[in-house]
């Protein structure tokens, strides 16, 4: 899936978050969105995954044919995480990961045994999510982006409430489930989080 910005401007009220974006996200590479705190790089994720709208300009998602795909269409070809991104947390995690998997399939050969088992939640697998801790959250909202049948994976500061051996976990997580797919991170320019992203995208040059 390709994804055309055009003129993209995003704003609330009369705070500009960007302006003027042009840019062209290509499949199978890595992009970095890097700003600080309150810099939008959240918003913008969120709009190239669906969830949010411009003020002003395109968006444009296309399939590897180059047909041009509906905003339903190019949500089922995308993952998100994103500290902000709700899980239903009244569910035991295996009820949730099997809840999932009714709207969106996981990659051949995933299930939510082996996404519990990548996450380090086996153990805990009939605990209400309400009651693992942030950290436990964090795994469980990144395996499961990664481990989607989907061709873009869109992660917000994935390194957000880990600690040191997470952050070598989580790049393990990418290097191995990311072959062949689009990836776009969210960073506070952590090298932890971005490090080996191929292209960047500053938004301060978009004000």
């Amino acid at each position: 899936m390709r994804i055309e910005l055009t003129s993209a401007s995003k704003k609330f009220g009369r705070q500009i978050i960007f302006k003027d974006l042009n840019y062209q996200i290509n499949s199978g590479e890595s992009y970095a969105v890097l700003g600080g705190n309150g810099s939008g790089k959240s918003t913008l994720l969120s709009i190239l995954y669906g969830s949010h709208s411009l003020s002003t300009g395109d968006i444009s998602h296309h399939s590897f044919q180059n047909s041009k795909l509906s905003p339903l269409e190019a949500a089922q070809k995308a993952s998100f995480s994103g500290p902000y991104f709700e899980l239903i947390e009244e569910l035991k995690a295996v009820e949730f990961l099997e809840f999932y998997q009714k709207f969106k399939s996981f990659k051949s050969g995933e299930s939510p045994k082996s996404i519990l088992e990548r996450a380090y939640l086996l153990d805990s697998k009939n605990k209400a999510i309400k009651h693992y801790s942030s950290g436990m959250k964090q795994r469980l909202r990144l395996v499961l982006a990664l481990s989607s049948n989907t061709e873009i994976i869109y992660l917000d500061e994935p390194c957000s409430n880990l600690d040191q051996e997470g952050v070598a976990w989580y790049q393990q997580l990418v290097e191995d489930l990311i072959k062949n797919r689009t990836l776009v991170i969210g960073s506070n320019y952590s090298q932890d989080e971005m490090g080996f992203c191929e292209n960047l995208i500053e938004l301060s040059a978009f004000k």
